[in-house]
């Protein structure tokens, strides 16, 4: 039996089923499903276009924002597991402010250590708690290892968008203020959208903050 598509339509529309089997194409959703799992938050279109096999999902089902919210609903359909859907969330009232954040937040605890403290837009002390940090990472008797997700930059050092351009100068602005000052690891969204990488860059920042 093909489950049910949750019905969130304002209209009280019900749609024949055997769209919803033919549309929404099985590897399709396995993709998405497993992207999701293995990046440890359910991912924006935007998030996608960096993912192994993700720019066929952005073509095929974000062409208007009702068909990717049924596109991702019908995933979790078949997968009641998958990370929820959250754009912002709070950490000891600590926002994080966007999906690619969360995802390197939900990493650093998966890989978080013995003695490690792990703070959400922690003060930059070096700067006279002037400005925030998008996490800081800290172990006792070491200095604070900040770290800075760039979610609208790749580590090419492109935009994702044009609108993202616009704020492009505000970024170089904001990792700027660390030069000579402060320990500080950038990590970009093409990083963050990559299992691999996306461990290996927290690793990294772990180990920098243990030796610092």
């Amino acid at each position: 039996m093909t489950p049910a598509l949750p019905n969130n339509d304002r209209f009280n529309n019900a749609l024949p089923a055997w769209m919803f089997a033919g549309f929404f194409r099985p590897n399709d959703i396995e993709r998405y499903a497993q992207l999701s799992h293995d990046l440890l938050v359910t991912l924006t279109p935007q998030m996608l276009e960096f993912c192994d096999g993700g720019h066929e999902l952005v073509a095929r089902y974000n062409r208007d924002k009702a068909l990717w919210r049924a596109f991702r609903q019908r995933v979790a359909v078949y997968h009641r597991d998958l990370p929820a859907w959250q754009e912002q969330v709070r950490v000891h009232n600590y926002r994080i402010g966007s999906i690619v954040e969360l995802a390197v937040y939900r990493r650093l605890l998966q890989a978080q250590e013995s003695g490690l403290n792990i703070m959400v837009q922690p003060p930059i002390r070096e700067l006279g708690n002037r400005g925030f940090a998008d996490f800081g990472l800290y172990f006792k008797g070491h200095p604070t290892v900040y770290i800075e997700v760039a979610g609208t930059v790749t580590s090419a050092g492109q935009s994702v968008s044009e609108n993202a351009e616009k704020f492009r100068i505000g970024i170089e602005e904001r990792l700027m203020r660390y030069m000579g000052v402060a320990p500080v690891e950038v990590i970009h969204i093409d990083e963050v959208c990559d299992v691999s990488a996306q461990t290996e860059r927290v690793r990294q920042a772990i180990e920098r903050a243990k030796s610092a």
